[in-house]
């Protein structure tokens, strides 16, 4: 009998063992143990089991201030190593509303600013790890000037250039969900009748939208008046490089300063052509000047061309960097013989990086001189007036 009693009791013992040893392997390892979670440390957030600490993350970019055009916003982010967790993801937002999310370091997008109003934003991040906890980072808040240029003026972006030394300097901003805009333009060597905003590319001319009052008491200083505002296609036209500021004098009715507002996604160049060395070598008089406008973002190509000297011109191209292949052609005004000009032309992420390397140039051919009257290049370096 006792013998029968021992072996029950031996018997119960070891299916209690067996019980015990299931339900912590179901556990994760209970107490003390170790491994999972993705690597060599302890495990956390199951049963028997420490809870898994939150991931830390924090903006490093941009700092507390004001902000205008696309600005780079960029986290740090961190797991818990304890447990050997990981980052799956950093979730980037602009006021609440989720801007983008990035799955690998360096944690970094690039906002544009002038997608929101002008004023007051607040710019988080959300980190997640593998175990699924998130953390959130203190807010940074940014104020955005909506849609900013500033444009050096000179004589140089007239045709027929004036004979005048003055200059200024323009900064326009516009809201882009109302259209509301403000700006100040300031001038020297000149005694200004008026101060206006005009809608055309660099190159071309264009009615005036906006006209700038003078300020009392600061002689050359002019701004926009309150509660002026654009309509959506003059926002458009802000955006794609397509207004300027113009001032122009008793002397110089048409202009005698200009500057092109080009936004930051925008590039603007002004370029001489020359006479090419057979339209020298016929003893043509031959020049002119490339304005050409790029949106970077849009991928975009803007060209007006003024010449003098090539009335009798046959065609006017702008060449692609592959061994002159053309890139656009030219259409001539009916109206001003020496003009032609292409507008808001397509153009590759490459052909961009060409006019931004110099590889992009202009030709305008005559009847005499079929390989080209004038030409050269109209990238940045070639420029003679670039904003």
């Amino acid at each position: 009998m006792h013998a029968r009693n021992a072996i029950l009791t031996r018997f119960f013992m070891v299916l209690a063992g067996a019980l015990l040893a299931t339900t912590l392997a179901a556990c994760g390892g209970g107490y003390g143990s170790s491994g999972g979670g993705g690597g060599g440390g302890g495990m956390c957030g199951g049963a028997y089991q420490p809870m898994c600490p939150p991931p830390t993350v924090s903006l490093t970019a941009p700092m507390a201030g004001t902000v205008s055009g696309t600005v780079a916003i960029t986290a740090t982010a961190m797991a818990s190593t304890t447990y050997s967790l990981t980052i799956v993801s950093v979730q980037f937002f602009v006021d609440g509303t989720s801007l983008m999310t990035v799955t690998t370091s360096p944690y970094t997008v690039n906002w544009d600013s002038t997608k929101v109003t002008a004023g007051n934003h607040s710019l988080t991040a959300t980190a997640t790890d593998s175990h699924g906890g998130t953390a959130t980072s203190t807010a940074v808040m940014v104020t955005t000037t909506g849609m900013a240029a500033a444009a050096a003026m000179s004589s140089a972006q007239v045709f027929p250039t004036p004979s005048s030394k003055a200059v200024g300097v323009a900064r326009i901003s516009v809201a882009p969900d109302t259209g509301a805009v403000s700006g100040t333009v300031s001038l020297s060597g000149m005694t200004a009748r008026t101060v206006t905003v005009n809608q055309g590319f660099a190159g071309s001319t264009g009615e005036a939208v906006v006209t700038l009052a003078p300020r009392a008491g600061s002689a050359g200083e002019f701004a926009v008046p309150a509660n002026v505002t654009l309509s959506a296609e003059q926002v458009t036209a802000f955006s794609q490089g397509r207004l300027y500021v113009i001032a122009t004098s008793t002397a110089n009715p048409n202009g005698e300063i200009r500057g092109q507002l080009a936004p930051d996604n925008v590039r603007v160049t002004f370029s001489e052509l020359t006479a090419s060395r057979e339209a020298a070598a016929l003893g043509m008089r031959a020049s002119g000047v490339a304005a050409a406008t790029v949106d970077t973002r849009a991928g975009t190509l803007t060209v007006h061309v003024n010449s003098a000297g090539v009335e009798d011109a046959t065609n006017a191209r702008v060449l692609g960097a592959a061994a002159g292949r053309p890139l656009a052609d030219l259409a001539r005004s009916p109206v001003e013989m020496g003009h032609f000009s292409t507008e808001l032309a397509r153009i590759s992420a490459a052909e961009v990086e060409s006019f931004e390397a110099g590889r992009l140039s202009v030709s305008v051919a005559a009847a005499a001189t079929p390989a080209g009257a004038i030409g050269g290049p109209i990238g940045p370096d070639a420029a003679t007036g670039a904003n």
